[in-house]
């Protein structure tokens, strides 16, 4: 390869392509953060059980809503394997296009699923044994963000149509847009005001509502204005059984490993807040911060999809696992710097979800949320880490390793710290405190994150060698 072939293909695949790539991701992951983020200080602020119950009812939303809106992105390495193959600019783009028209009917055909859960789940966090005025207030938020996961579905979708094609300016821009609007309605329905009575946690997933279907708009009403999309939609718009099948068979893997995740994780907090409200407050405060700051990570990790993905089309399994190595280079770096941060400065840090609450309940708080603080800094490392790994599987189309990574870890590690346990145990003749029971099921995300990680990175090796030697054979 001469030196000018090698100097084009390190600016396609390099350092530089993935960071250009990375850093408007990762502030559009920034506005959903915000939201997320400005959603449970508020309602932190609001009441400390307003703030728990969005947090349980928000991560149990996911749990629901998270195959078919997981499937969707799937798009993102489709529509970049198209684009990296080197063919007409007319197939790629109606490739792209069929793509983005299955999302749209794949959405419609989950409506009535969405529907029915919505209608069945008043009782349902109840049944977790919690108290009467959290579980209502869970059943309110979770019942107004099922709105959402439509909207969340072609938002996926719709990302990913710009993502895989390296276009991320218009993803950015929307977002912000949106952001600011969530802010916004969040303080004004929450709280109240210009006529409007306080609504508390109902408020915060209206906001969310309203903020995602505005997204939406924008994002159809730009497609509508691209030229390709007349050229192409005669022949892109029927719904194609094969092309669906391409989307969701791989994309539901990915999906069926994040409800394992996300039912593992509603799970552990569901038992933290039957265990103790304080304890699943301090929770949020300490994911909260976590959250905010692992944007950057975040946006990392797409980027890895997107330019492995283009890599393994242009130039093989070769490229792709140099690929690779870099991003796991620059996610070193950025899992270093976010543990440093979560583990040097709890308190400073903590102030800005507790800044708003009384002093005697940021008293009670405060300080299991430091400790906690102290055990999201380890779980910053290996998070980070299997987020990028599944990143990587996801770019060369390895989805099934990552449901395995999840799934067989989750379920052994959970259910050994549902068995371990501390509730009910005596020591020095006393019952195990709150505190103990809520550090039990951190120490036991913390395992869980580790022994994924390392799931990842041994399937990944031998996954990328076979390959490898297969090409070579």
């Amino acid at each position: 390869m001469s030196e000018s072939s090698r100097r084009i293909e390190h600016d396609a695949y390099g350092y530089r392509a993935m960071v250009a790539v990375a850093i408007p991701l990762a502030a559009t992951v920034g506005c959903f953060s915000i939201t997320l983020f400005t959603d449970r200080t508020l309602l932190m602020w609001y009441g400390p059980t307003s703030s728990a119950a969005s947090m349980a009812a928000g991560n149990l939303y996911w749990a629901i809503a998270c195959i078919p809106v997981t499937a969707m992105g799937f798009i993102t390495p489709l529509a970049a394997m198209a684009m990296g193959k080197k063919r007409g600019r007319g197939a790629v783009a109606l490739r792209v296009w069929s793509l983005l028209w299955q999302c749209l009917w794949f959405t419609l055909a989950c409506v009535p699923a969405f529907a029915l859960i919505g209608w069945m789940s008043p009782d349902l966090f109840e049944a977790f044994g919690h108290d009467v005025e959290l579980a209502d207030q869970e059943a309110r938020y979770f019942q107004t963000l099922l709105l959402v996961a439509p909207a969340s579905m072609l938002e996926a979708g719709l990302t990913a149509f710009f993502v895989g094609r390296r276009v991320t300016r218009p993803i950015l821009q929307t977002n912000i847009a949106s952001s600011v609007m969530n802010v916004g309605l969040d303080y004004w329905f929450i709280f109240g005001g210009l006529g409007l009575p306080a609504m508390g946690v109902f408020g915060a997933a209206l906001a969310t509502t309203i903020a995602m279907w505005f997204k939406v708009a924008v994002f159809v009403v730009m497609l509508m204005r691209l030229n390709s999309f007349g050229r192409h939609f005669p022949s892109a718009w029927r719904p194609s059984r094969h092309v669906m099948t391409e989307i969701i068979v791989p994309g539901s893997a990915i999906g069926l490993q994040q409800l394992i995740r996300s039912g593992l994780f509603s799970f552990v907090l569901l038992v933290i807040g039957a265990a103790s409200v304080t304890g699943l407050a301090a929770t949020s405060a300490a994911l909260t911060m976590y959250q905010l700051l692992s944007i950057p990570a975040i946006g990392l990790g797409t980027a890895v999809t997107v330019v492995t993905g283009q890599a393994l089309a242009s130039k093989g399994i070769g490229l792709a696992s140099d690929t690779i190595r870099r991003g796991m280079r620059l996610g070193l770096v950025v899992a270093l710097t976010l543990a440093i941060a979560l583990a040097a400065f709890p308190e400073p840090l903590l102030q800005i979800p507790l800044g708003g609450i009384g002093a005697q309940e940021r008293d009670e708080i405060q300080p299991l949320a430091i400790r906690l603080m102290r055990f999201a800094a380890v779980y910053a490392l290996v998070d980070v880490a299997s987020l990028l790994l599944a990143a990587s599987a996801k770019g060369i189309g390895k989805s099934f390793v990552i449901l395995v990574a999840t799934a067989i870890p989750g379920v052994v590690v959970v259910a050994g710290g549902w068995l371990l346990a501390p509730d009910g145990w005596l020591r020095n003749g006393s019952l195990v405190g709150e505190d103990q029971i809520v550090i039990h099921w951190w120490s036991v995300l913390v395992l869980w994150s580790t022994a994924q990680a390392l799931l990842l990175a041994g399937s990944l090796c031998w996954s990328t060698k076979r390959t490898s030697d297969a090409a070579l054979a």
